[in-house]
């Protein structure tokens, strides 16, 4: 499988999230250091948290009018919107406007477009690909998801104190590009049934369609097996790295003529993430090229329990080089399994249904975040050991949970798919 066998919505939409996120990267992670210091700490936390609602309640919404209308549809109106929003963002920070108020404002806006957009964009792609491709998607847009990151906040730490006009202003440019492109270039993937599209009343039609999507044992076991196995990961922004910054003090790590490095917690969480971000450059699309067509319960096995076991130690330990170490595992484990598991969703969503399934599994993100913030407030009165028992049952419950739907997925595969899609499963 090579990037031209894609269909056309794959290719373009890989290019596009190319440059959208290294654009979004430029100003997004930069956003709460921007309002904290306009508008105060405690504002800013208000704001990030209604953002965050915001954008699930729009991609529960989001989810169900897909299934309604199509996906072109909504991706062009919300792109549209995320345009003037993004225009708005660039004034506000204009040397003719600046207001921080307009800034704020269009950022939500952009919270819950994206809720909209998103299940949208992601069940479009499942439309157009298939078992043997739909992997090497996933990892593609992984891969491309972290070198973006990378460029566009290096870019961005140079840049968003002193351009924040021409950084947003660039941001709006390629956004309307990507409009641009799907409105001319993006084809419909998913007519609706007349059943579908009969009139019925949205708040009825919502909750018809999520209770069919919670009803799913098998997706309901996907949900879980996803927020358990991403636990370890998430923990990095949350106790994982209060844990450092308390247990590592300054000290020397080498120490050679002329050069001294030295690193404390705080130093070091900052590397364990560049190491992984520049590791998931380096190994993911390899990863999935050496993974497939292997037998996707040991593919499972050894990425998840690689994952949990690299992120456990790091939750342990205060020696920087074992933590490093530790990152190496966590990090091949991830790169191993994580496009096998983002495939499984196209497995598991029946087509009439597909962006309300998307809808729900970006979800879990949110309530993985909800649940590793918890976190810290127990590891006030566990200790590290305790925590890191913790991190790895978690996971391998997770592990178990995975494997436990691999016959469910085979089915509904061999069904939409016949024998043909069986042709990269291995059991």
């Amino acid at each position: 499988m090579r990037f031209r066998d894609f269909h056309r919505n794959v290719k373009i939409r890989i290019i596009v999230a190319f440059a959208f996120g290294i654009a979004q990267a430029t100003t997004m992670p930069f956003m709460a250091i921007y309002f904290a210091r306009n508008f105060g700490e405690t504002l800013t936390g208000l704001v990030l948290a209604v953002g965050i609602v915001a954008s699930v309640l729009s991609g529960a919404i989001g989810g169900y009018y897909s299934d309604r209308v199509g996906r072109r549809k909504i991706m062009v109106w919300s792109e549209g919107i995320f345009f003037l929003a993004y225009t708005a963002m660039a004034a506000g920070n204009s040397p003719w406007l600046n207001s921080p108020t307009v800034t704020l404002v269009a950022f939500l806006i952009t919270n819950i477009c994206w809720g909209f957009y998103g299940p949208s964009e992601e069940a479009m792609l499942l439309d157009v690909t298939n078992p043997e491709n739909r992997s090497l998607m996933y990892a593609i847009m992984y891969w491309l998801n972290n070198l973006t990151m990378a460029i566009g906040t290096a870019i961005g730490a140079l840049l968003f104190e002193t351009a924040r006009f021409q950084l947003f202003a660039v941001l709006s440019i390629v956004v309307f590009g990507a409009w641009m492109t799907t409105l001319f270039l993006i084809e419909e993937t998913y007519t609706p049934s007349a059943a579908a599209r009969a009139a019925v009343s949205p708040l009825t039609g919502i909750v018809r369609s999520y209770r069919r999507v919670l009803g799913d044992r098998i997706f309901v076991r996907y949900l879980l097996a996803g927020l358990l196995t991403m636990y370890g990961e998430f923990q990095m922004q949350n106790y994982i790295g209060i844990h450092l910054a308390k247990t590592v003090p300054l000290q020397t790590l080498f120490h050679l003529p002329h050069f001294v490095l030295r690193v404390d917690g705080v130093k070091l969480l900052g590397w364990l993430q560049t190491e992984n971000t520049i590791l998931v450059v380096l190994l993911a699309t390899i990863a999935a090229r050496l993974t497939a067509g292997k037998s996707e319960r040991a593919v499972l096995f050894i990425s998840i329990f690689l994952q949990t076991l690299g992120y456990s130690v790091i939750t342990v330990v205060s020696l920087p080089l074992v933590a490093i170490g530790a990152m190496v595992f966590a990090t091949i484990g991830e790169v191993t399994g994580v496009s096998l598991r983002q495939s499984y969703l196209g497995d598991i969503a029946p087509e009439s249904a597909r962006s309300a399934y998307v809808a729900v599994n970006g979800m879990t993100f949110q309530a993985t975040r909800l649940i590793t913030s918890l976190a810290v407030v127990l590891g006030a009165v566990v200790p590290a050991w305790g925590m890191g028992v913790l991190c790895m049952l978690l996971g391998l419950l997770g592990l178990w949970l995975f494997q436990s739907i691999v016959p469910g997925v085979r089915h509904r595969r061999e069904d939409v798919y016949g024998q043909a899609g069986q042709s990269s499963l291995s059991v």
